[in-house]
């Protein structure tokens, strides 16, 4: 018979103390916190769904065979052995795989996205289990729901509202859970929304894969107390698939291995409300393009929530998009100008994996993504640094109290980097104190200076006019300036553009006679890949626009398969070749010279070189 989970439950001291999650409520500002929704307990399993479903929370349905029942030769981690098909009081579907917990046990873990009735029915080898169905209620938990991806190059969720992606790294299996509960609750209250770290690791005492090929239970179960810690508290848990040490053991590249294994993966944890961040630094792992085709192939497969899918990177996930699999960007390289660059040439939301751990460095980094309209996430050394994670909980109140969801960057501005939602409100970063003046329509706006280390707020005078110029309130740190219409945003608050508005999209200049700029170096048709190779652009027409010029230097080469790499970042300097574009000679090195000016208008140049020995 169908039983829930048992409800034998290792709690912790923690796990016990009542908690509320987070909501967002609509009241005066934009999107203000207010706390709507509690849970008396935090357990190590997802209760059963015929006792305590609540929407958006995961429950699990239990499968137990007797000797005899399963088909001869059947193994119950590799044979796909069970189905739950599970309908929805407004008649949608949601197909889940079952995932075997030891012994002669299957589970079934599945959150539902309506509270109601649901029913399910089942298919499976095991015939006494084979069309069966049933049914069971479903509670409201006040919870917005999933995280998916909207169309203004941002985030939203279930219930069609905005989502603030703020998210900081966690090493899941080395922290005890009484350690791991009191870290969750600190990132909650600093306003984290996101909590993300590695799946697969070979790197710790447990291994996820015994020596027989077969799932470490003991590895999977711990890792069970912590991601169901972090949904229960409402996280959203970015989940890198594998690290280094676990893709060179090679099971994700054979399919043998590769397929049950993310059958098995997927069926665990695609029930939590979670993002796909495909390998560790995949810029770093030879032959990383196919691999990830193949990973995300299966996921998109067995994933039926379709949860949004990126893979990490040391410099960039962009040059997959082309790929078709991925539907936002991870990109970590440390000065802003990539960002910048980047965002002008690509149409999908975009995460910041922040690399700055000090004081200063950590604060610089967080407001200069927000200029260019990305969203965070923040290293676990970094948070360990109090002035951090007070960095980052003042970054979220303002950010809250802005339409950051219609935000893009805004160049109009000096002495400052920007982004905002035209003729409603902008939010201006000068890392460096001095003059900042910005260009705005012509309405009355409601200024305020934020200081970013102890979120002082310093209101202006009510400001009309086109040209805002005032000098930062003091010159011993940066400094935010936030301009609003707060009359006009209070009429904004019933209505989000998600569903009416596109993302701007700019075609990049291609022409040569109007680009304002030329390729110097590397010079000539030939380069060597082995050696450090310079690289200069010289600006030809010296104009307002050009006053301030960033690039990205990109290379392929097509024969080889890997796809796009960044070679460098800025007008000059030295590029060393990445080892995945080395290894061909006498093949072409195709770089692409990505650029935008002043005002943030995009060109491109294309230069063919061939590779020498």
């Amino acid at each position: 018979m169908v039983s829930g989970t048992s409800s034998r439950r290792l709690l912790t001291t923690a796990a016990r103390r009542p908690n509320c999650i987070l909501g967002y409520m609509h009241v005066k500002g934009p999107l203000l916190l207010g706390l709507i929704t509690c849970h008396a307990i935090f357990a190590a399993e997802a209760p059963s769904c015929s006792q305590e479903a609540r929407s958006f929370l995961p429950c699990e349905l239990q499968f137990d065979w007797k000797s005899g029942e399963l088909p001869d030769n059947a193994s119950p981690y590799k044979d796909e052995l069970l189905n739950v098909e599970f309908r929805s009081p407004e008649h949608t579907t949601l197909l889940k795989q079952a995932f075997w917990t030891g012994g002669r046990s299957l589970s079934v873990r599945f959150s539902p996205t309506l509270a109601g009735q649901w029913t399910y029915h089942v298919t499976s080898k095991i015939k006494r289990y084979d069309d069966q169905e049933g049914t069971f209620n479903v509670a409201d938990s006040g919870l917005p729901g999933l995280v998916t991806v909207a169309n203004l190059r941002h985030w939203w969720t279930t219930n069609k509202q905005p989502h603030l992606w703020l998210s900081a790294d966690v090493p899941w299996l080395k922290l005890d859970q009484a350690t791991y509960e009191s870290w969750l609750e600190a990132r909650k209250r600093d306003g984290f929304t996101h909590i993300r770290g590695i799946l697969l690791t070979n790197s710790a005492n447990l291994k996820p894969i015994g020596a027989d090929g077969i799932p470490n239970l003991t590895y999977f179960s711990e890792l069970d107390r912590k991601l169901l810690a972090a949904d229960a508290r409402g996280f959203t848990l970015d989940l890198i698939l594998a690290d280094k040490s676990f893709v060179a053991t090679a099971a994700l590249n054979d399919f043998s291995r590769r397929g049950p294994l993310l059958r098995y993966v997927v069926a665990r944890y695609g029930g939590l409300n979670i993002t796909w961040q495909g390998i560790e630094r995949f810029e770093e792992i030879p032959n990383a393009r196919a691999l990830l085709k193949n990973v995300n192939e299966d996921l998109k497969n067995y994933d039926t929530y379709q949860h949004p899918r990126s893979t990490d990177a040391r410099n960039s996930s962009s040059p997959l998009i082309a790929d078709g699999w991925m539907n936002y960007i991870v990109e970590g390289y440390p000065t802003p100008e990539f960002g910048a660059v980047e965002h002008q040439f690509t149409t999908i939301p975009s995460v910041h994996i922040m690399r700055a751990t000090t004081t200063d460095d950590f604060r610089h980094e967080l407001w200069n993504l927000t200029a260019n309209a990305e969203y965070p996430s923040a290293r676990f050394e970094a948070l360990e640094n109090e002035s951090n994670r007070k960095a980052a909980g003042i970054w979220h109140k303002v950010v809250s109290d802005t339409r950051y969801w219609e935000f893009e960057p805004y160049f109009d501005v000096d002495g400052a980097r920007a982004s905002g939602l035209d003729e409603v409100e902008y939010l201006a970063y000068a890392q460096t104190p001095g003059i900042v003046e910005i260009t705005l329509p012509k309405h009355k706006y409601n200024p305020v200076w934020v200081n970013p280390s102890t979120g002082e707020e310093i209101p202006l005078k009510n400001y009309r006019g086109e040209v805002f110029s005032r000098q930062t309130p003091d010159a011993t740190h940066d400094w935010v300036l936030q301009v609003p219409r707060e009359g006009l945003k209070e009429n904004m608050l019933k209505f989000v553009r998600f569903a009416i508005a596109d993302p701007p999209i700019q075609e990049p200049e291609l022409t040569p006679s109007k680009i304002p700029f030329e390729l110097v170096d590397p010079p000539g048709d030939d380069l060597n890949p082995a050696i450090p190779v310079p690289y200069s652009v010289k600006v030809t027409r010296a104009v307002r626009a050009t006053r301030q010029m960033q690039y990205i230097w990109w290379g392929e080469v097509v024969a080889g398969g890997e796809g796009a790499r960044m070679l460098a970042v800025g007008p000059s300097g030295t590029m060393h070749i990445p080892p995945a574009l080395q290894g061909h000679a006498g093949a072409n090195l195709n770089v692409r010279l990505l650029a935008i000016n002043a005002i943030g208008k995009a060109y491109e140049v294309d230069r063919v070189y061939r590779m020498t020995q």
